[in-house]
């Protein structure tokens, strides 16, 4: 009886420092993760996007599109139809619904984004945000094609536009 108990007690003193350094390792990837999106952000300049206004955050955007040969054109705050911006490349013109929120973006965006396509005479519609989408969104953006950009989206082309003006 003594050898089963003492085989039992060694077993789960392993399993103890097995399941101990299990959890350390998860809390250890946890925060190596954690650090690695902050500093993607802080390359990104994502941080500023989120303290920006919602007219500082459309001009930035004009910015952005501007760098990838886009010929802009801010449409005004008061009766834009939800479109904030509408840019020009080629003879195609697409209008963008610019939404810096803290919290996810609905149904109405797009509505007002599909009304402001047809409006402007655009051929397409992107909705952008430093945030994310709600489902419905989603759903709605997808059989009206209206494009979402959501956080990571947004995130990427920063890095991209970053990567390309600091090479020499």
């Amino acid at each position: 009886m003594n050898i089963f108990s003492e085989s039992w007690n060694t077993i789960g003193r392993w399993l103890l420092i097995i399941s101990a350094g299990i959890i350390i390792l998860s809390m250890m990837v946890s925060v190596l993760e954690k650090f690695i999106r902050r500093r993607r952000l802080l390359r990104s300049g994502m941080l500023d996007v989120d303290r920006m206004t919602g007219t500082q955050f459309e001009h930035f955007l004009g910015v952005v599109f501007r760098q990838y040969g886009y010929q802009i054109e801010h449409t005004g705050k008061a009766g834009d139809y939800g479109a904030d911006l509408v840019i020009k490349k080629a003879q195609a013109r697409t209008i963008i619904q610019a939404k810096r929120y803290s919290k996810n973006v609905g149904v109405k965006a797009i509505q007002e984004a599909v009304a402001a396509k047809k409006m402007y005479n655009c051929q397409g519609a992107i909705v952008i945000t430093n945030s994310h989408y709600t489902k419905q969104a989603q759903i709605l953006a997808k059989a009206n094609e209206v494009v979402l950009w959501d956080r990571e989206r947004l995130l990427k082309v920063l890095l991209q536009i970053k990567q390309h003006t600091n090479q020499p």
